[in-house]
């Protein structure tokens, strides 16, 4: 089940942020992700966020408008759909959305091609010095009389 974020959730979500991070970016310095941990606690209730939530949060999105600032999900439930629910419940809320996925997270960026996102340009992550590109999806809703479908 797909629902909005509570503040009981803070810490699992804080768990799985750092331990996908690790994971997905071992290119970057671990200390980095260490460092950033408070300011991404404190931030985390400051945005959307919604939580894929099986017996327990197992998956997270964060949003700033129409901008993903970030999706991690728990490595035991990833490729299992868990990101893919996350992003259609954000495409259910903006016709367009934007991500930035380092050059090198291979993973991140078939996923998001995948979900219909396209490469819109490539710049330097100016605290990583690595190599990000971002991504777009224009989110068609099709209407029907009487109800709003995706």
């Amino acid at each position: 089940m797909i629902r909005e974020f509570q503040s009981t959730d803070l810490d699992k979500v804080m768990s799985i942020w750092l331990e996908a991070n690790l994971q997905a970016h071992d290119f970057i310095d671990p200390e980095f992700f260490k460092q950033n941990f408070q300011l991404v606690k404190m931030l985390i209730p400051m945005s959307t966020v919604y939580v894929q939530d099986l017996n327990g949060v197992k998956g997270f999105i964060g949003l700033t408008e129409n901008y993903i600032s970030g999706l991690f999900v728990e490595q035991a439930y990833q490729r299992q759909g868990t990101g893919k629910a996350l992003v259609n419940k954000a495409k259910q809320r903006f016709n367009e959305l934007l991500v930035h996925v380092y050059e090198k997270n291979t993973a991140a960026i078939d996923f998001y091609l995948a979900q219909n996102f396209e490469i819109v340009s490539k710049s330097l992550n100016e605290e990583t010095q690595e190599a990000e590109l971002l991504m777009r999806c224009v989110v068609e809703h099709k209407v029907k009389i009487g109800q709003c479908a995706l």
